[in-house]
């Protein structure tokens, strides 16, 4: 009996291993969108929630799924946020693979900075399918 609950046990945790997503931490250049002068705040994300400068949010790709909790880390700095919306504009920014709401960016510099090159983005958690 212990053989086959070994069996069954090794071969869940093999399936839950292959079936998950991979995603490799990436660096790349961060902005922030949703200041009071874009006009953004309060209009609808692509989870379809207001945008809230305030969260600790963030936009990124159609690659990983909304929902996601990524941690995103400038020199020993670093802010969890919860992706809720889709962009950068890869057309406009190709080199940009995520745009921070204000106040996740402020936990890595001041948004004078504008953009943060070189942050190293990573995903913590991924939402369970429904």
């Amino acid at each position: 009996m212990k053989i086959i609950t070994t069996i069954i046990l090794c071969s869940v945790v093999m399936y839950y291993v292959i079936a998950q997503p991979k995603f490799k931490p990436i660096t790349t250049t961060a902005s922030w969108y949703g200041g009071k002068t874009d006009g953004l705040v309060g209009k609808l994300t692509a989870s379809g929630e207001p945008l809230d400068d305030k969260a600790m949010t963030c936009a990124m790709p159609a690659g990983i799924p909304l929902g996601t909790k990524v941690r995103v880390t400038l020199g020993n700095k670093y802010v969890i946020c919860r992706v809720n919306d889709r962009g950068p504009c890869q057309r406009r920014h190709p080199d940009r693979q995520i745009d921070l709401t204000k106040a996740a960016f402020s936990k890595l510099a001041h948004p004078d900075a504008g953009l943060l090159k070189g942050v190293k983005v990573e995903i913590i958690s991924i939402p369970k399918s429904k």
